[in-house]
């Protein structure tokens, strides 16, 4: 889910995403989901690529134009400010990157293609059994967590029925999917799934290789998926904490 992420799914060139990313807990101990046995001989369903963002304020697949600030009612206001995440969080801005293939625009706020979204909630090798809807407004918000990449997207649903569709079709498609393995460099692309809470799910991505905590959030009628670069930046209570924090 990291935007390097994001521009390889739109078919120029990983969240954290994700967008989302953290350690699980339910009550004082993780719910830990049972690890799936190695399947990294089954078949791989692969996600067509997006061709164009067709979103007002979201550039197309490659271009360099800044995106807009806002998506639909979704604003920077509608994530938490680092003061409310706790210590250790900042705003970041990102510029951007060519190689990439995006750009950006000089805020924490930028938007994002809805499309893109459903593309990069699941890595890429997974089998997607499950259908995901796909949001009608997502907004990222960029941070920094004791000087670590972290990536929040909040995703707009139409009603809270497709949010929660979208929410445990992706868990389900990730549960299908831990113990799979990229490849050898890549290592596994999915472990450590857990549950916060009913609404919340945790996982690591590819952790062997580029590793990433994700955290994904239902909250009404949208999901915020967290992504924090690296190996178990949270404890059990700071990941209680995210989850009611971007709940709000």
């Amino acid at each position: 889910m990291t935007r390097a992420a994001a521009g390889r799914a739109a078919g120029t060139a990983a969240l954290v995403g994700v967008l989302v990313a953290v350690s699980g807990c339910s009550g004082g101990a993780p719910t830990a989901e049972p690890e799936a046995p190695d399947a990294s001989t089954q078949p791989v369903a692969q996600t067509p690529v997006v061709a164009s963002s067709g979103t007002p304020g979201v550039p197309s697949p490659g271009s360099m134009d800044k995106p807009a600030t806002t998506s639909g009612a979704l604003s920077k206001a509608s994530f938490p400010t680092p003061r409310e995440l706790g210590r250790g969080w900042s705003y970041t801005v990102d510029p951007g990157d060519a190689e990439e293939g995006y750009a950006g625009n000089g805020t924490p706020a930028l938007a994002r293609s809805p499309q893109e979204i459903v593309q990069t909630a699941v890595p890429f090798g997974c089998s997607r059994r499950t259908a995901m809807p796909a949001p009608a407004h997502a907004l990222e918000v960029d941070y920094a967590y004791r000087g670590t990449k972290a990536i929040a997207i909040r995703g707009q649903f139409p009603d809270a029925a497709a949010a929660r569709s979208f929410f445990t079709g992706r868990a389900a498609n990730l549960r299908s999917c831990v113990g799979v393995s990229g490849s050898a460099a890549i290592g596994p692309l999915v472990t450590a799934l857990a549950s916060p809470d009913r609404d919340s799910l945790a996982s690591d991505r590819t952790p062997r290789s580029d590793p990433w905590r994700e955290l994904s959030v239902l909250d009404g009628d949208s999901v915020v998926l967290l992504a924090v670069q690296g190996h178990d930046p949270f404890d059990a209570a700071s990941t209680r904490r995210l989850v009611r924090t971007f709940r709000g």
